[in-house]
């Protein structure tokens, strides 16, 4: 009787582990991802995975799977994740590798993305809508300064810009820039007919990006501008040398500007963090500190914007500087401070505008504290930029 006893105990408990064992394989998840996969139900296929996918039940067809939920819902950046994990084991799935690339393309993330398209086979990659000569995109700028004071007339600022894709890791954007303002003084203004001396400036911005890998881009550019006022004329070289490391939530970047600008060495140091809470640009935050040094004086400078989707097709974006913006460098070194009148200050709203499938209008507008470098008096500017950007 013991012996039977022993034996039903031992098959009781061998059941038990059976079952256990069942609950715990991968059949459990992947049943029930599927069954949730075929009917679409993208959100509740999301909540399953982060509560019941374990180590052991992890493979490349369930984080597709999961994927391709983030994708639908919108969540991009959730979804690259999930498929850059399938890549991982599984370096040729073009279907993931091929979403991959439109996530990122969705986040305006083109190294990302084009290095993924590299990797797709000539068939794919021709089934990619693509401009045929290699433009990602052109711009169109054109601004007006506003500034509160007598003895400065209003500055215009325009800027030409095109995008190009030299090979499917290595992209080149260009730009031309001028700017002119009339700067009225006295001891050389003529009140009568209020003609001042004119500060004039022709620039030329390039910069390249090379994808190193699917989440690290190095870049590199160089900024010449002519710069005439007065009787001087100075042509002013500037180089930058950044790294880009993109992760699921959060992009990070680190970069160098140095060279000479006017009459005063520059060295800038970056550091730059986007956040995308939502996995998408519904909404999103930038922040940047840069240390200036310039010529032996060192300021520091922080930069923060948030922006977020407004309505279908229109995005609002908040903006502020603060520190001393004398010949500060932004956006890559696209955007030189080196007015006659340093910013103390600045903060603004912009408005982007989605017309159609390529075109993107924004609309921008700040306000400044300036200093007269001549007169040591404080005053107000206020700027607006109208730009179009048609993206290929």
């Amino acid at each position: 009787m013991e012996y039977r006893k022993l034996a039903i105990l031992f098959a009781l408990l061998f059941a038990a582990l059976v079952n256990q064992a069942q609950e715990n394989s991968p059949v459990v998840p992947d049943s029930t991802v599927d069954q949730l996969y075929n009917a679409g139900n993208w959100k509740q296929l999301i909540s399953f995975a982060k509560k019941s996918v374990t180590d052991s039940t992890d493979s490349p067809d369930l984080r597709f799977k999961v994927g391709y939920a983030y994708m639908l819902t919108g969540n991009y950046k959730a979804a690259i994740s999930q498929f850059n994990q399938v890549l991982l084991r599984e370096p040729q799935n073009s279907t993931a590798r091929l979403y991959a690339y439109y996530c990122n393309t969705y986040i305006n993330n083109n190294s990302a993305a084009f290095y993924n398209a590299a990797h797709l086979d000539k068939e794919t990659q021709n089934g990619i809508k693509l401009s045929p000569f290699g433009l990602n995109d052109v711009a169109l700028e054109s601004g007006i300064k506003l500034p509160a004071n007598d003895e400065r007339d209003n500055g215009f600022f325009e800027r030409a810009g095109i995008g190009l894709r030299l090979s499917w890791r290595l992209q080149l954007d260009q730009s031309f820039m001028f700017f002119k303002q009339n700067i009225f003084r006295a001891g050389f203004i003529d009140y009568k007919n209020q003609v001042g001396k004119t500060d004039k400036q022709t620039e030329y911005y390039v910069r390249a990006k090379y994808s190193l890998a699917k989440n690290i881009s190095l870049l590199s550019a160089y900024h010449y501008l002519h710069t005439s006022y007065r009787s001087n004329v100075n042509q002013s070289n500037l180089g930058l040398f950044g790294v880009k490391y993109d992760t699921r939530y959060i992009d990070l970047q680190g970069d160098i500007n140095w060279g000479k600008l006017i009459d005063k060495t520059l060295k800038q140091y970056d550091a730059k963090i986007d956040f995308y809470p939502l996995g998408n640009l519904n909404l999103y935050t930038m922040s940047r500190a840069s240390l200036l040094n310039l010529s032996g004086t060192k300021t520091f400078i922080y930069s923060q914007s948030v922006g977020f989707k407004v309505v279908d097709k229109t995005w609002l974006e908040t903006a502020a500087t603060f520190g001393n913006q004398d010949d500060y460098l932004d956006a890559d070194g696209l955007y030189v401070y080196n007015s006659i009148d340093p910013t103390k200050f600045k903060c603004g709203e912009s408005v982007f505008y989605q017309l159609g499938n390529h075109a993107l209008l924004n609309l921008n507008y700040f306000y400044e504290k300036k200093t007269d470098i001549y007169r040591a008096v404080k005053y107000n500017q206020n700027s607006v930029t109208l730009g179009i950007t048609w993206k290929f």
